[in-house]
């Protein structure tokens, strides 16, 4: 079955299958966002310029908090919009707001890395909340759609063709934008491009859908005289509904269980670059070519997964999926750099002796330069700029690229005596080869802290015996993400569906999407928070305790008992508005 035949067996006629089409390129479209904005560029930028601004480590739990903090207005007024949007039919409406919010602020962040030190992350956190904003606030009203563009029996198929094709859309955006930066490399220039032309995907393919798929029809529309009344008479049904849930026994269990593996599954994919940025120190680069990899792997995994939920059941599958996620966190807490011993290349200063200029010459790993590594005021850097800034850098502040012998035999001796610091040193080649120096908080060293055993051990006795390098890991882990990321999300939405009434629609997905945001504000809070208090290894772990629990409260999920509700529910709807 081809791409664009996917919506042959569930939809019977030409306008149909054109609105079906539709809503499926609104998912190729916002995936240049999710994938290439939230996933691979800002999180690992974020990281970078809060760890040069502030000297340390820490960008990862940085982001996390911003992360969490994004998704909580869209947590709170989701139900409202919801409930809203099953009185009015102005669900098309409320999705080109956020949509137009979204593509906006994606633009913006371009300008991110044209400002001053301190100021670009800031910058960029306050770009990602908003943007974050009409990207995950859009899908809300975006997955409402979905129940009158498929029959329950077709939610598998069409869930996971959906998640499909946002893969396709996002992994072909990335390799444009992959290509540009192992081009060019990942300059301003470049990576306001990038940004820019996410906006632009997201808003061209998305246009598609207000288009050509209809506002659905409504059984009792309603009409209100101002906005105000139409907001009150949300949070009264929200209140309602509220009261009522226990009339939907599965579905308030599920959605309990999504809080729970949601928040975890979601935390992985939200902070993985920034973790291996910060933790990890991997190149840019690196998280580019590991995160499309995923989304590629990812496109026919899904469709396969819908197949497999087809036969074995959709419950069953999303479980087991969910399993392969907690051994994805335990890997991730084991994962480990490799120690650096005589790999030149991977020190963070290179020195190779030059007999043509007679002296040392200078690179710095990623050919990030001097200034994207270090802090000029960043408290965590002080040690470091007070011993060595002197032969990194002139006067003038700008990068000294050759030491005579002299100079470097004084760096040589000074780098074995001021290790508090995160860089490391090394010389090839002349009377130096072999001098070498690691700080004390270079992502080698792994330290003493909660967990620090686990990693330890994995690379003493897996990762140095297979020569299984980070970015060996780094594609392990990505394709075991790869395998199983969008069945978990094609089943959790296939399942929500299926236990949702028709009439209901916008209103549970207005929960489906609170449930969803405040798992999206609350594990990148707790990841941020555990990360401050103990290690990034630590807050990797509690994750997979979170994902654990909502897999076990997954079994207790009665879904014929659920879809026989909803169709109840429905019955009684159609059924009043025909007696009307």
């Amino acid at each position: 079955m081809g791409i664009l035949s996917s919506s042959t067996i569930v939809a019977s006629d030409e306008a149909e299958k054109r609105a079906l089409q539709a809503w499926y390129w609104y998912d190729w479209a916002n995936q240049a966002f999710a994938l290439t904005v939230l996933t691979v560029v800002v999180p690992a930028l974020t990281a970078s310029m809060y760890n040069t601004a502030t000297g340390t480590q820490t960008g990862d739990s940085f982001y996390a908090l911003v992360l969490g903090m994004s998704s909580l207005f869209v947590a709170l007024v989701s139900p409202v919009l919801g409930a809203i949007a099953d009185r009015i039919e102005i669900k098309k409406k409320i999705l080109w707001a956020y949509t137009i919010v979204g593509v906006i602020f994606t633009a913006l962040m371009g300008a991110a890395p044209f400002l001053g030190e301190g100021t670009d992350y800031m910058f960029l956190a306050v770009c990602l909340v908003i943007g974050n904003i009409g990207f995950a606030g859009g899908n809300v009203i975006y997955y409402a759609f979905m129940p009158y563009l498929a029959r329950k029996e077709d939610t598998d198929h069409v869930s996971s063709w959906g998640y499909a094709y946002g893969f396709m859309g996002g992994s072909t955006i990335l390799i444009v934008h992959l290509g540009l930066g192992l081009s060019f490399g990942f300059t301003p220039s470049v990576l306001a491009f990038i940004f820019v032309t996410s906006a632009m995907w997201w808003l061209g393919w998305g246009y598609q859908l207000f288009l050509k798929t209809p506002e659905p029809k409504l059984p009792n529309p309603r009409e209100y005289d101002s906005a105000f009344e139409a907001i009150m008479e949300g949070l009264s049904e929200v209140a309602r509904s509220f009261r009522e849930i226990k009339k939907y026994r599965s579905l308030s269990i599920f959605l309990v269980s999504y809080l729970l593996f949601f928040d975890g599954v979601n935390t992985i994919g939200g902070v993985a670059s920034a973790y291996g940025e910060s933790v990890l120190r991997l190149s840019q680069t690196m998280n580019f070519v590991l995160l499309l990899m995923v989304n590629i792997v990812a496109i026919p995994m899904t469709i396969l997964g819908g197949r497999a939920a087809r036969r074995f059941g959709t419950k069953q599958v999303l479980t087991a999926a969910l399993g392969v996620y907690c051994v994805v966190a335990i890997l991730a807490v084991g994962f480990a750099p490799l120690e650096l011993e005589n790999d030149h290349e991977r020190y963070d200063f290179q020195y190779d002796w030059s007999e043509v200029e007679g002296g040392y010459v200078l690179s710095t790993l990623y050919d990030r330069g001097v200034d994207s590594w270090v802090s000029d005021e960043g408290e965590g850097d002080a040690a470091f700029r007070d011993a060595f800034m002197g032969y990194l850098q002139d006067e003038d502040g700008d990068e000294i690229g050759l030491l005579g012998l002299g100079e470097a035999s004084l760096l040589a001796s000074s780098m074995n005596n001021e290790l508090n610091h995160r860089f490391s040193f090394s010389f090839k080649g002349g009377d130096l080869d072999g001098e070498a120096s690691v700080g004390d908080h270079h992502p080698t060293k792994i330290g003493n802290g909660e967990l620090s055993w686990w990693p330890e051990t994995l690379r003493e006795n897996l990762w140095e015996p297979l020569g299984f390098g980070v970015n060996s890991q780094w594609i392990l882990l990505g394709t075991m993400v790869g395998v199983v990321m969008g069945t978990v999300g094609a089943q959790a939405r296939s399942m929500m569906v299926m236990m949702t009434p028709k009439t209901k629609a916008a209103e549970f997905f207005g929960f489906f999407g609170f449930i969803g945001k405040a798992a999206a504000f609350i594990g990148p809070i707790i990841y941020g928070l555990t990360a401050n208090a103990f290690n990034s290894r630590v807050a990797v772990f509690t994750i997979m305790i979170v994902i654990l629990a909502g897999t076990a409260l997954l079994t207790f999920v009665d879904l014929e008992e659920g879809k026989a509700t909803a169709a109840h529910v429905d019955s009684n709807a159609w059924d009043s508005t025909e007696k009307k």
